[in-house]
């Protein structure tokens, strides 16, 4: 995927960004920047990218991110069609010495810099520690000055225990310009049509490449196999809608781009551990995150 250089606005009256996004959708936008970002969503649903990991996102999903790795959140786009839906999200974007040097590295600070180190491959944070970040977060919105920053603080430290690293270790940032417009291209295809029918072929097609030398270009560059992003694309969709519809989980192995359901049991079992019903049974209930 292309990750675009993204300049992050800055502030003069502050150390660092602070912004409510509100959408129509959240597009596929693959992108980095030198700051770290910490984003939660408040209303949306579909696929966060980050590195080479890919996974289902809904309300409430709160990652912290490290400098220069690339991501993007791709909205439903059932749910991006739907009138008068806004897509909602707290986005924060600091520097790594928006503090200045000296009090980055002072002793009260260990914990946080540690936290900020394992950000490097991304961080998710469950319900458990997300709750009180995020009420913390939308309250930021009525702050200003030092009680936003102090605010800042505090969300960070209260997630110092905790996160689940996303990127592999063996994730590298690709960023040769040619390649970098060239699996762009073949990523979008990717993404439009994994729900139906997408080959290897047709991919190296649109990257202009012969399918065994795109084999070994798409591995390089996404830290992954093509079949193996193309199944954790459909095994993120069909976990969408384990959770949110009642469909049967032969319709939804079919919805998800699978045309075998054996397949299909076995991907999602290699890849969420469990089996599809296992799944559904045990992510049902209410995921959102109170008032916010």
């Amino acid at each position: 995927m292309r990750a675009r250089a993204q300049k992050v606005t800055s502030s003069r009256q502050a150390s660092f960004g602070y912004r409510l996004k509100s959408s129509q959708s959240f597009p596929f936008k693959w992108h980095f920047h030198p700051e770290y970002e910490l984003t939660l969503i408040l209303e949306s649903s579909g696929t966060r990218f980050v590195g080479d990991s890919n996974e289902s996102y809904e309300d409430g999903d709160l990652v912290l991110l490290g400098p220069n790795l690339p991501h993007t959140w791709l909205s439903d786009p059932v749910a991006a069609a739907t009138a008068n839906f806004r897509h909602r999200a707290v986005v924060v974007h600091f520097a790594a010495d928006f503090l200045g040097d000296t009090f980055s590295a002072s002793p009260e600070m260990g914990e946080v810099s540690d936290l900020l180190s394992r950000a490097a491959r991304g961080l998710h944070f469950d319900s458990n520690m997300r709750d009180e970040a995020a009420a913390a977060m939308v309250g930021m919105k009525k702050q200003g000055g030092l009680d936003r920053l102090i605010s800042l603080l505090g969300v960070l430290q209260g997630l110092t225990p905790g996160g689940r690293s996303l990127a592999s270790p063996a994730f590298v940032p690709f960023n040769r310009e040619r390649d970098l417009r060239r699996i762009d291209r073949v990523c979008a295809f990717i993404n439009e049509r994994f729900q139906g029918g997408v080959s290897q072929p047709e991919a190296a097609d649109v990257a202009g490449m012969t399918p065994q030398a795109f084999s070994r270009f798409f591995r390089k560059t996404v830290g992954k196999t093509f079949v193996d992003y193309l199944a954790e694309l459909r095994v993120s969709q069909a976990c969408r809608l384990l959770i949110e519809t009642d469909l049967s989980v032969v319709e939804i192995s079919l919805r998800s781009g699978f045309n075998n359901l054996s397949n299909f049991n076995r991907r999602f079992r290699k890849l969420r551990s469990q089996s599809p019903r296992r799944f559904r049974s045990t992510h049902r209930g209410d995921h959102g995150v109170g008032e916010i």
